[in-house]
């Protein structure tokens, strides 16, 4: 035999073995005669399965198992402080000052880490444990005080600890136990795997995932007991709402009863009565005027201000409502040195209440343009104590918003919604006195954009459409380097209107933005100007009508055109 046929025989032999099995396994499993193994009998070790350690609780959050562990310390159950902020806005930590607040419809409550009692309002009140501890530099809130608040539902079970939280009105899907004999629920997502509990038929079961195509399910049981059944022995799951445990106050609105119209009025020295007759001579339609009175003028929380009692009475007389502006218009002061100290705030606003109803006014009208993404948390908290203080003194309660975008999405307009009576859309600026580019101040895409992103946010019931009187003269001109430059100044209706006709300028028709348009060539270079007029205004409106919002608002008396009243009027007359 010759070599080479040796060697083909030898490695046929050697690939028959391995086709045949002739493996490392001496002893190979046979699946088909191989015993499947029975459902498992054996107890799950919770504390394992949840990943518990000493003194720490499992919490649930809308059924959903959280990565964060409560406490068990004092008798008590203590949930993190960012897990309630997550579920309810109310709750406010303030990091330099070491302390939680909760204001809701009525008062303001006051926890301090480690201390035996809190604030409720200007009061103090004892409590027989701390309500709030901080370890390892997070803050732990007692379930006691969740439960009170409201909000929140709150159910504890124990053996192991656990914690479900719920929020009052939210929507889950429910099953329940279907099989007569009960069924098993279990670690993992079969048989095979430890018991967890054994459960009878009718238990309420929530879903603790989306449903997918598994036989298993991953469920929670009302007692926060949370672990996998099988779909055989459930029903459907279906919507179903958790409605709170607690009546907790109600947030009550302090709306005008009507549509409103508004105009704000720059006002920078006192102006009396007489003044005021002057600027709403043609505006039989107003109902609300605002007047910019009130500056936030220190960090402690002094007010410029301009207010007059007689410019009220005025007002009242020609059966106007009176909301007095407060702008954070004022350099040196920063926002968060104001609006982070409780100290600082609660100045603020006792001097702003007083203020207004020393005078008489019915409404405050907030219009705080700095805020920042670190100072939005302090300023929603200023709303809120705000709010509770208005409402003791039946004020109006009012802020002023840009358009809504992700770069200030931390205005929390859906936050605000809830306590604020109106929220005004600033429906302006669209090019402003920054812009590099020439453009014009309110296109009606612009406005209607605006509007439709309120309104993901807010009623309409509550928006209130700002809208200006004001256009801008744009000028673009080369310089001496051959760059151009482009500036802008701001004028009124005649204003603009008397500036292009003596110009000799001629407005057409823009139908993109919806406004009247020129653009000129001059001896200082090329002017552009997109008016605001009476047209404007009326295209306008309608997005306010066809939106069914609450009212609308311009910036400011005196820019315009006597004309432009009779439009707004007809939008108010019907």
């Amino acid at each position: 035999m010759k070599k080479r046929s040796f060697w083909v025989i030898l490695l046929a032999i050697l690939l028959a073995c391995l086709v045949a099995g002739c493996g490392d396994d001496p002893e190979p499993k046979n699946p088909v005669t191989e015993e499947p193994k029975g459902p498992s009998t054996e107890k799950a070790n919770l504390d394992e399965f949840y990943s518990l350690g000493t003194n720490e609780a499992l919490v649930l959050v809308n059924a959903i198992q959280s990565e964060e562990k409560g406490l068990v310390r004092n008798g008590k159950l203590y949930v993190p402080v960012t897990i309630l902020q997550s579920m309810d806005s109310r709750f406010y930590w303030n990091e330099k000052e070491q302390q939680l607040f909760f204001t809701n419809a009525e008062k303001r409550y006051g926890f301090k880490p480690a201390q035996n009692s809190h604030t409720e309002g200007s009061a103090s009140v004892s409590d027989s444990v701390p309500m709030l501890i901080s370890e390892g530099g997070v803050q732990y809130f007692c379930t006691d005080m969740v439960k009170k608040f409201g909000r929140i539902n709150v159910t504890e079970a124990s053996n192991p600890d656990r914690i479900l939280l719920i929020e009052a009105g939210h929507e889950i899907l429910q099953a329940s136990v279907k099989n007569p004999e009960g069924a098993v629920m279990r670690t993992g997502r079969d048989e095979t795997f430890p018991i967890v509990a054994e459960l009878p038929k009718g238990t309420p079961l929530l879903l603790a995932e989306e449903l997918s195509g598994y036989v298993w399910t991953k469920v929670v049981t009302k007692d926060g007991t949370i672990g996998y059944v099988s779909n055989l022995d459930t029903t459907t799951y279906d919507d179903v709402i958790i409605n709170g445990d607690v009546a907790e106050p109600a947030y009550e609105h302090q709306y005008l009863g009507k549509k409103v119209c508004m105009a704000w009025h720059g006002v920078y020295s006192v102006l009396g009565g007489s003044d005021l007759k002057a600027a709403i001579k043609d505006a039989s339609c107003l109902n609300v005027v605002c007047p910019t009175w009130y500056r936030v003028s220190s960090v402690e929380g002094s007010i410029a201000s301009f207010a007059s009692a007689d410019y009220v009475k005025a007002a009242h007389n020609a059966n106007l409502k009176v909301w007095a502006l407060v702008d954070d218009f004022a350099e040196g002061v920063p926002g968060i040195e104001v609006l982070s100290s409780t100290a600082h705030r609660d100045t603020l606003i006792a001097n702003l209440v007083n203020a207004v109803t020393e005078v008489g006014a019915d409404g405050i009208n907030i219009d705080f343009e700095y805020i920042t993404k670190d100072s939005a948390p302090h300023f929603l908290q200023f709303l809120r104590e705000l709010y509770v203080a208005c409402k003791g003194k039946g004020l109006t309660l009012s802020t002023d918003n840009y358009y809504p975008n992700r770069l200030n999405e931390y205005y929390r307009l859906d936050w605000q919604a809830e306590f604020i009576d109106y929220i005004v859309f600033m429906g302006y600026d669209e090019y402003h006195a920054k812009s590099t580019t020439a453009g014009p101040v309110a296109s009606i895409s612009f406005v209607k954009g605006g509007v439709d992103a309120m309104l993901k946010k807010v009623p309409a019931s509550q928006i209130i459409l700002g809208m200006p009187f004001f256009s801008r003269k744009w000028l673009t001109k080369t310089d001496e380097e051959g760059k151009q430059i482009v500036t802008s100044e701001a004028g009124g209706m005649d204003t603009m209107r008397n500036y292009v006709k003596s110009a000799g300028g001629k407005f057409s028709v823009d139908e993109k933005t919806g406004l009247n348009y020129v653009a000129m060539r001059t001896a200082e270079g090329l002017v552009q100007i997109w008016l605001e007029d009476a047209d404007a205004i009326k295209h306008k409106l309608n997005v306010m009508k066809d939106n069914q919002l609450a009212g609308c608002s311009a910036w400011r008396l005196g820019y315009e055109s006597k004309d432009t009243w009779s439009v707004i009027k007809s939008f108010f007359s019907e």
